[in-house]
């Protein structure tokens, strides 16, 4: 019995022991676990800047403030000599007039049962915080948040996207492409707590550092954006759209200088945000081009010796290919035109018959060698690579229809880009969007450069270019886009429009693509005008979106007017032309030649 007597107290001792030495570290993080409160402190994102490093988007800190019932209900205020105790209701009366809200609310949610945790308010600014803090009503803290403010709001809503207000998640646009740079880590802090759970002043202390975002800067001009932007929303709403996009792309190095869709969206206030209008159409939008793709289909001709400026082309009423009879918008007897003139007055018969003489495995290298059917380096997040049919579906009218811009698609962004490169002299610079981001010690890291392209000769992008300034002489189709004083070449354009809700063709594209001066182009713009309905053509309805914004670019860089041209392309031919010549394209020779 004594045996069994020693051993259990022998037990005893080793538990104490082990209570008191062994384990006293685990018990004390135990205890400090339990007394210990966890916050974490969100990092502020980085900001969005143009390229002049003006702010697009920003993160401000705010605060979220907090109370604990049974804390306020101690508050006391010195009447006199004499501290008194009057709780919630001189809390709330001390207040309201700091925090914007009423007495009567404020007071209902300080004497909350059951809890002592309530939310007072969200988003509050740090000097309010600081004068609800200087009161010293106990039982009030804060939390700090963040706030993301956009300060040109609709201007570039679509292509900056937005975040959730609550919890700074990224939901599209650059905020979403590059959120990782953005975001940053959040950190943490830890305090203690006394046993009446109120926290120990002074015993913060930081568990994780905060890491914030990086910044990134993009390659758009943010007052040629809101220029634009104004523009293009005011004619959209005139000629009665549903929707518009324009582009202006730098002619040197392909960088996008201004990117505007309408309708568009204010990320400072999602609770008006329609979702369709986050969309940045200008990028993510395909949509048969119409004629502003025959610059390509010319381009081709021109570098293969198919034509030249001058080559005659007699153009008929009506032209019958792959079971059907081709027309022009307007009708108009046998006309005797140049090659020139057939790209000004966008014959879909005269681009017909030259076309036709390039095959179809030839024109699709073209279409691609000038970016389409392929995303752009920019990769935006739901950007389209557009359409480009392989060259075996080239049968029946689609053979025809997409020598003049019908039966492919391809972006606003892709288009503009196309006449970059004419304009650059035959050299494509694939389009960019980002100059770089900021690293950790907030120097610029630019962005991977594009190296050109060359997709025609400079002699064929110097000819097409000189040519398709007969688009904007006397007799084009784009007077509305001239600018007095400088040579304008450009395209106008007016597609069918695929409805994608409706599954097929409702109403038009009216669209002008061109850059001045044409013989020292420095900026393209592209405007693309969707389901109009006063009016199909582009030349009078986006002509002056064109117009305006290429008029704020010359003067806003001074540019020299433009000197007369030394290349003297004509629109009609200068002689009688004929059917048997064999330099002269028409219907007769198409067929001796088996087309």
């Amino acid at each position: 019995m004594l045996l069994v007597i020693l051993m259990v107290f022998a037990v005893f001792g080793f538990q104490l022991l082990r209570v008191q030495g062994f384990d006293a570290a685990a018990t004390q993080r135990a205890a400090m676990s339990k007394r210990s409160v966890k916050t974490i402190t969100p990092a502020m994102r980085g900001q969005i800047l143009d390229t002049n490093g003006r702010v697009l988007a920003e993160s401000v800190e705010r605060f979220t403030v907090v109370a604990d019932p049974v804390a306020i209900a101690e508050y006391k205020v010195k009447v006199g000599d004499i501290w008194e105790k009057l709780g919630a209701p001189r809390a709330a009366s001390d207040l309201a007039p700091l925090l914007g809200m009423d007495a009567s609310d404020l007071e209902a949610r300080f004497t909350k049962p059951n809890t002592r945790y309530v939310i007072i308010k969200k988003d509050v600014t740090p000097t309010i915080w600081r004068e609800v803090k200087a009161l010293g009503v106990p039982g009030i803290a804060a939390e700090r948040t963040a706030s993301r403010v956009y300060p040109l709001g609709m201007a570039l809503g679509p292509v900056i996207g937005f975040v959730s207000p609550s919890d700074q998640v990224a939901w599209s646009g650059i905020e979403y492409q590059f959120n990782q740079a953005l975001s940053g880590k959040p950190g943490t802090n830890i305090y203690e707590r006394a046993r009446d759970g109120y926290i120990i002043p002074g015993s913060e202390r930081v568990d994780t550092p905060v890491t914030n975002g990086r910044n990134v800067r993009l390659t758009i001009d943010s007052d040629l954006q809101w220029y634009a932007e104004n523009a293009l929303a005011k004619r959209v709403q005139e000629v009665g759209a549903k929707e518009g996009s324009a582009v202006v792309i730098e002619v040197a190095t392909g960088k996008v200088r201004a990117v505007a869709n309408y309708p568009t969206f204010d990320p400072n206030d999602l609770s008006r945000m329609d979702v369709d209008h986050t969309v940045n159409g200008a990028f993510n939008d395909a949509f048969e081009p119409g004629s502003t793709g025959k610059l390509m289909t010319f381009a081709a001709a021109l570098e293969k010796g198919v034509v030249t400026p001058d080559t005659g082309v007699i153009v008929p009423n009506r032209l019958p290919r792959a079971g059907m009879k081709f027309k022009d918008n307007e009708n108009h007897p046998t006309e005797q035109m140049t090659a020139t003139g057939v790209i000004a007055k966008s014959s879909n018969i005269g681009t017909i018959l030259i076309g036709e003489r390039l095959g179809p495995a030839v024109l699709v290298d073209y279409f691609r060698k000038f970016g389409l059917g392929a995303k752009s380096p920019i990769n935006f997040p739901g950007e389209s690579a557009g359409n480009v049919p392989d060259p075996k579906t080239w049968v029946g009218a689609s053979r025809y229809t997409r020598l003049f811009g019908q039966a492919y698609s391809a972006t606003a962004l892709q288009m503009t880009s196309v006449y970059q490169t004419i304009a650059n002299k035959g050299v494509r610079m694939p389009p960019t969007l980002i100059e770089g981001t900021m690293n950790d010690s907030g120097t610029l890291v630019p962005a991977p450069a594009q190296e050109g392209v060359r997709v025609v000769s400079e002699k064929t992008a110097t000819t097409l270019s000189r040519m398709i300034e007969e688009v904007t002489g006397p007799d084009g189709t784009a007077s509305a886009a001239r600018i007095k004083g400088y040579r304008v070449a450009g395209k106008t354009g007016t597609a069918d429009f695929f409805d994608q809700k409706k599954k097929g063709y409702n109403g038009f594209t009216a669209s002008f693509i061109g850059y001045a001066p044409a013989e020292a182009p420095k900026y393209v713009v592209g405007v693309f005008l969707h389901q109009p309905s006063a009016g199909m053509f582009g030349g009078a309805l986006a002509g002056p979106v064109f117009n305006q914004v290429m008029t704020y670019l010359i003067q806003r860089d001074g540019a020299a007017p433009s000197p007369k041209s030394t290349l003297d392309y004509h629109v009609w031919a200068k002689h009688e032309l004929s059917t048997s010549d064999p330099n002269v394209l028409s219907e007769a020779r198409a067929k001796r030649d088996g087309l």
